[in-house]
């Protein structure tokens, strides 16, 4: 059903086989959206006000949408910590919302919550400690998250009361959908969407091959 066509010459030149790309079951799946059509192309998902890291002008961007509630996001979510420190501006990744309410209920408040800590440019420290925690994402929770990481306690509980963020984490998941995710963690690649929890060595040998030869 997913489309992974962008592997091919990888795979013609055997630098992949095709075990490895067992990886796209590793997400988070929708039983709402998996009957829908998933669009084909290069997708534009990037974006300037959700959190990143490295350089947006990096031959390399790295759109990754997210649940905090999926374990498989967690597993993605820290390889890329990792690699965003070690290719530094090399990549920029951007890091998306698409909680996945029917398994993960809580999702999207916690989703919020991260958009109320990156207001006081906390979201990656909270962004940790929240997948560390993830199977608690009640609101008092949420915000003894913020507390643990020095985030302001009264401006935290403000900005999640007010819902100031339920339509940004709206917009996320809506940019998801139109670009045929249907499950967490979604990447887009160079706009390539690359569904499931890829691979450490994987996603570093396509960093490699972008960084070499400009393309996929």
């Amino acid at each position: 059903m997913w489309r992974v066509v962008y592997y091919s010459n990888a795979i013609r030149n055997g630098d992949f086989v095709f075990s490895d790309l067992t990886f796209v079951q590793d997400a988070s799946y929708s039983n709402s959206l998996s009957s829908k059509p998933v669009p084909d192309g290069v997708f534009e998902t990037a974006t300037s006000d959700d959190p990143s890291l490295g350089s947006p002008d990096a031959k390399v961007e790295i759109v990754e949408f997210a649940d905090f509630g999926c374990t498989f996001s967690n597993r993605s979510s820290s390889v890329m910590r990792r690699l965003s420190l070690e290719y530094g501006d090399r990549i920029h990744y951007v890091y998306r919302d698409f909680p996945v309410a029917e398994l993960h209920p809580d999702a999207a408040l916690a989703a919020e919550a991260g958009e109320c800590a990156d207001d006081q440019g906390k979201f990656w420290a909270y962004h940790d400690r929240l997948y560390v925690q993830q199977t608690d994402l009640k609101p008092e929770r949420l915000v003894q998250i913020a507390d643990e990481v020095g985030i302001n306690h009264d401006s935290f509980v403000t900005c999640l009361n007010s819902r100031k963020y339920k339509a940004e984490v709206e917009k996320d998941y809506q940019d998801g959908l139109e670009a045929g995710v249907q499950g967490t963690p979604t990447f887009f690649i160079n706009g390539n969407r690359i569904p499931g929890s890829i691979p450490e060595d994987v996603l570093r040998s396509l960093i490699n091959r972008i960084l070499e030869n400009g393309s996929l």
